[in-house]
């Protein structure tokens, strides 16, 4: 069974929780914790091997060798971060699955943070669909700005053929209370018809699973694998010998 078969099967049974994960031993370890699926963030691993906050457009091949080992190590499918698709997502979709991913998040917003065309991007998912059989998660990331032209882009993808959708949260986390928040999330399910996603860091930013609305396809927890503080580290190098 193919790794989007698999995770196909996973989203059937209803809402999945996506742990992060940043390389191959955090894919494991989430998968023996219970995970049915990862998501390896670019976020996490731009930072690794780029010292960047995102994977760069011409770091994609290096990612795509790491994404690679991290894809055959993990027992679980694993859905990856392809940023805007690195100027192709058709291309990015094709790559990714060939090394082994399960399903690729493609966002609509460039490294200068312009959105494209809503029609820019549901061609390319129309696109990918005919060449490749990973799991498309189309990311809108305009709601900080336009929320009504967000819940259009989000049903534009679905209707495009994005199996999963995800608004990009972080404003509404960050400012909204949990109620508020509840309500844009109801509001941007009900117009997506069974494929939205929800995302946070590290999950008590959300509102608890039973007070999501009915219809959300995946939790991702983005950054549950990486520490939050060098406190650890801090602890025991500063430690000193006793008497």
């Amino acid at each position: 069974m193919s790794a989007s078969t698999r995770l196909r099967a996973a989203l059937a049974d209803g809402p999945v929780v996506v742990p992060g994960c940043h390389d191959p031993l955090s894919a494991r370890l989430a998968a023996q914790a219970g995970a049915r699926a990862v998501f390896l963030s670019g976020g996490a691993v731009g930072r690794a091997l780029f010292d960047a906050p995102a994977i760069p457009r011409a770091g994609r091949d290096t990612y795509v060798e790491y994404l690679r080992l991290v894809c055959a190590s993990s027992p679980v499918p694993v859905i990856v971060d392809g940023e805007d698709g690195f100027g192709d997502p058709v291309a990015t979709c094709v790559a990714v699955e060939d090394a082994g991913a399960a399903g690729v998040v493609i966002g609509d917003s460039g490294d200068d943070g312009v959105l494209c065309a809503a029609d820019e991007l549901a061609a390319a998912i129309g696109r990918s669909r005919a060449v490749s059989a990973v799991v498309f998660v189309a990311r809108a990331d305009g709601l900080e700005h336009d929320r009504a032209d967000t819940a259009a882009r989000l049903r534009r993808y679905a209707d495009a053929g994005a199996e999963i959708t995800l608004p990009l949260l972080n404003s509404a986390l960050r400012t909204e209370t949990r109620d508020e928040l509840r309500a844009t999330i109801t509001e941007l399910a009900a117009a997506v018809g069974g494929t939205l996603a929800v995302h946070s860091r590290h999950g008590d930013e959300l509102p608890p699973a039973d007070e999501l609305p009915a219809g959300i396809k995946a939790v991702f927890v983005t950054a549950v694998s990486l520490p939050r503080s060098t406190e650890p580290l801090e602890r025991v190098l500063t430690r000193r010998p006793g008497p």
